[in-house]
């Protein structure tokens, strides 16, 4: 039993770890099927890596012509799952990921390095550590492959066959010199020679070790792929792949070589092998704290290795294995934890290699091709300032070219402010509150992080007057939500349809100055923590509590969060629950309010008394009454209509009816009544008017009120069928529809009832 586990856990290891080094041909080979993962550079691969753990992406609404791509991405197998330590996203920090990455892949990625920026508390590190770690795992997937250069040169006598230089090969197909055996899978390398490898320290892509002049004539008999042929050529995040020069080292290696070997015999010595990340040996990923210690010696070298190419060139200048720690992160990630203290100068000597584009190690050469990464505290300018004796706006100055910023404030939306409460404390907290509640004490915390009114919204929003029972006046309320993607129901049809592009662009911009403030991460958590501790026994936890808790002048919490938020966020509240009451009490059937209209449409065009068979419901026969027609019109109208209004508004109607609906609509565009015009209207008409007005029947009902309060009680019975069925209804629906228990759906309606929100919203 213990050897078949052991060679379980042997063969799964095998296939995961198992990295051997592939000889020149076969990496060809491999070209040919796999060059679009094999011709990546950092940035590129870094475009990859984020795309591999997007598990889901939520576009909520398909259809809009002015959507912004803000889309909803699910980064939890980036940040949150297998972590040590989670971070939590949220949309707008999630959209600026992404985009980042896109802007990786779709050009050649400049000189820059990237700065992660965010106030103190806002989980930058953390987000690193996970990123990296990631990273890490990624390209030891087979997603995440990357190649390296490794020199297998053979130290017996006897293997030398004679000199043949580079310029041999002018005038033939590179893989003609190469060798016909590299075609016919022979191997090139003879069996049994010992070799000394010597890996490359800049971590090269082996393909760049084919001189410049023969790359694009080889890629075009290797790449059978039209798509990927045409990017290596025309794109400009493949640049590199034509243009770039192989590292000092590998080039000297190669020229020394070609004074005793031949060019098939040379590539015979190339070898490629798995490029691995691993941040504790410092290969591929480096991070630096700023207690770390300063290296005393920049230049390295490997005394074994160097010995050996000056035994075998005979000759100690020919070959010089020297290169710099920025080696051992090329084309991969280097990065700075935070900008203080021995990180200033690190980060002094970063934007000098940026600058240059190349790093001086002794006489040799490199050419640094790395991901640069720092975070930094808004305040850390000023730091660097000092030591690099420059006042900071100077500083700021010569520096922007050379620094690209991604902000990484406080959460600023409210689903991502709620997982994190529920990853410290619980999902079972959920099952306290009240539905909506939970969601408004984040609002509540959110609110301390939004910087005074939003421009963009005022230029949008023409008439503030409809909201001034839905939202505050500085429109925070708004501004969260469509941080989150949301398009709130409460927007009128004219703001709704004025929602351009831009003014979404102009909107979400305007979170740049927002989350830098106000309640940090480590104090939302301690103010939940308090709050929760005192309300949880009281359950179900309402906006009572809310209210309660941050108005206590003893918490000193209110002076954090906009002046009326609180109040502002309750008419919010009353607004969301009696539409969720309304709704849930609405029990007409889409086909009765079909029979209702078109009876009706019929029933104008006759007597009160008269007997007709309907056309439009298989001729079955309707009685028209005054109660039939007023019951109708009340709901088109309003019950505030007069008799004169109703007798005008059912001439029009008739008159509508026979020279559009039946004359133009029916007869000659050939359309079902249904599809008419005139009828869609006054069935979405009819449908708002009885939702509206669902209410009214019951709210001064002691009747109904108690038996709201003795669902689901032996007492329940006393009362008669119709409010038996209809509470019934309500607590089905309510739950179905918005996920209310029996409890809490009691404490919603009776608050509906008892605060008279159905005049408040009328």
């Amino acid at each position: 039993m213990t050897n078949h586990l052991l060679a379980n856990l042997i063969q799964t290891l095998t296939s995961e770890r198992s990295h051997k080094p592939i000889r020149f041909d076969e990496f060809l080979d491999q070209i040919k099927t796999q060059g679009e993962r094999i011709f990546r550079n950092i940035f590129q691969l870094f475009h990859d890596m984020i795309h591999f753990y997007i598990s889901e992406v939520i576009d909520e609404y398909p259809g809009d012509t002015e959507s912004i791509g803000f889309l909803k991405y699910n980064l939890d197998e980036l940040f949150i799952n297998d972590t040590e330590k989670p971070f939590f996203a949220d949309r707008l920090f999630s959209n600026r990921l992404v985009n980042l990455a896109k802007s990786f892949r779709l050009s050649s990625a400049p000189n820059k390095i990237y700065v992660f920026k965010g106030p103190a508390g806002s989980g930058k590190s953390t987000f690193l550590n996970n990123l990296l770690d990631k990273f890490e795992k990624y390209v030891r997937h087979d997603d995440g492959l990357m190649y390296e250069v490794v020199w297998r040169i053979p130290y017996e006598e006897g293997w030398e066959v004679g000199p043949r230089r580079l310029d041999d090969i002018d005038g033939k197909s590179f893989l003609d010199a190469f060798g016909k055996e590299a075609k016919d899978g022979q191997h090139l390398h003879p069996e049994g020679v010992n070799f000394f490898e010597v890996p490359c320290p800049n971590h090269d892509n082996p393909f760049l070790l084919v001189p410049r002049q023969y790359r694009a004539e080889l890629l075009r008999e290797l790449v059978v792929d039209d798509g990927l042929r045409k990017r290596l050529f025309k794109h400009k995040q493949y640049q590199w792949v034509l243009k770039n020069e192989p590292c000092t080292v590998c080039n000297s290696i190669f020229d020394a070589l070609t004074e005793r070997f031949s060019i098939r015999e040379i590539f015979a010595m190339i070898y490629a092998r798995r490029y691995l990340f691993n941040r504790k040996q410092g290969i591929g990923i480096s991070v630096f704290n700023s207690g770390d210690e300063v290296e005393k010696s920049h230049v390295r070298t490997n005394e074994k290795i160097q010995s050996f190419l000056n035994e075998f060139f005979q000759d100690s200048n020919k070959v010089k294995y020297v290169h710099s720690s920025y080696a051992n992160t090329n084309v991969g990630v280097r990065a700075l934890m935070d900008l203080k203290a021995r990180n200033i100068q690190r980060f002094l000597d970063l934007h000098g290699i940026i600058s240059d584009e190349v790093h001086k190690v002794q006489d040799i050469e490199e050419r640094i091709r790395s991901l640069f990464i720092v975070l930094m505290n808004p305040d850390d300018f000023e730091n660097v300032a000092k030591q690099s004796g420059q006042d900071s706006n100077e500083l700021d100055t010569s520096m922007k070219d050379r620094l690209h910023e991604i902000l990484v404030p406080y959460v600023l939306d409210y689903n991502t402010e709620i997982k994190i409460y529920t990853n410290t404390f619980g999902e079972q907290i959920k099952l306290r509150f009240m539905p909506h509640v939970l969601e408004n004490f984040a609002k509540t915390i959110i609110s301390s992080r939004i910087k005074g009114r939003s421009q963009a919204i005022e230029d949008w929003i023409e008439d503030d007057r409809a909201y001034t029972k839905v939202c505050d006046p500085d429109f925070y309320l708004l501004k969260m939500d469509l941080y989150t993607g949301v398009i709130p129901e409460w927007l009128t049809k004219e703001d709704r349809a004025s929602l351009k592009a831009e003014v979404r662009k102009a909107v979400l911009a305007e979170s740049e100055k927002d989350g830098h403030d106000g309640f940090s991460g480590r104090e939302s958590l301690h103010i939940f923590n308090e709050f929760y501790t005192r309300y949880a026994k009281k359950r179900p936890i309402t906006m009572r509590h809310l209210y309660e808790f941050f108005m206590d002048e003893h918490r000193h919490l209110s002076s954090k969060i906009p002046r009326d938020f609180l109040k502002h966020l309750t008419d919010l509240y009353d607004y969301e629950v009696l539409k969720e009451v309304k709704d849930s009490m609405y029990s007409f059937n889409d086909e009765e309010i079909r029979r209702t209209i078109l009876n009706y449409l019929v029933a104008i065009t006759h007597n009160v008394g008269d007997t007709f068979k309907n056309p439009y419901l298989n001729y079955e026969e309707f009685q028209v009454t005054s109660d039939f027609l007023d019951i109708v019109e009340t709901h088109l109208m309003g019950y505030s209509a007069s008799n004169y209004q109703r007798s005008k508004f059912r001439d029009e109607t008739i008159a509508e009816y026979a020279s559009v609906t039946l004359a133009r609509e029916i007869k000659v565009e050939g359309k079902k009544i249904e599809e008419t015009r005139q009828f869609l209207e006054m069935y979405a008409q009819f449908t708002k008017t009885a939702r509206e007005n669902v209410l009214d029947p019951y709210v001064g009902n002691s009747n109904f009120r108690c038996a709201i309060k003795e669902y689901e009680t032996p007492d329940f019975d006393k009362y008669d069928t119709k409010i038996r069925e209809r509470v019934k209804y309500l607590f089905e629906t309510l739950a179905a529809k918005y996920h209310y228990t029996t409890d809490c759906a009691k404490v919603v309606v009776l608050y509906v009832i008892d605060n008279d929100l159905h005049r408040k919203f009328k």
